[in-house]
């Protein structure tokens, strides 16, 4: 748990999210995070990670007006096209289609 707290307070600071790092703050080795983070979670500490970010943007998109290029700013993407394609790959659907997708999906039950 100390490991997934970390890393949900540390999330937009991607040079803390960086696996040395992550073991010197909480004192174990490189070799055992890995292995261990698999067992509990069933995912690699990447993996989390990306998910993670892309639950936030998803988060975001539906959640707020803030554009696609302050989201990549935010959360610390490389740049917009990154975000698209990772978003894409994961989810499917580029950020915007998703935004609008679901958006029509909540006007639609707030009629109903």
């Amino acid at each position: 748990m100390d490991i997934l707290h970390y890393i949900q307070e540390n999330i937009f600071l991607p040079d803390r999210l960086k696996v040395e790092e992550i073991c010197s703050k909480l004192g174990i080795s490189v070799s055992y995070l890995g292995k261990y983070f698999k067992k509990q979670t069933g995912e690699t500490l990447q993996q989390y990670i990306i998910n993670y970010k892309l639950r936030l943007v998803e988060m975001r998109l539906l959640h707020s007006d803030m554009r696609i290029n302050e989201i990549v700013f935010e959360l610390n993407y490389t740049d917009e096209s990154h975000l698209n394609r990772l978003f894409k790959k994961y989810k499917g659907v580029n950020p915007s289609e998703f935004r609008k997708v679901q958006r029509s999906i909540l006007n639609m039950d707030k009629v109903l």
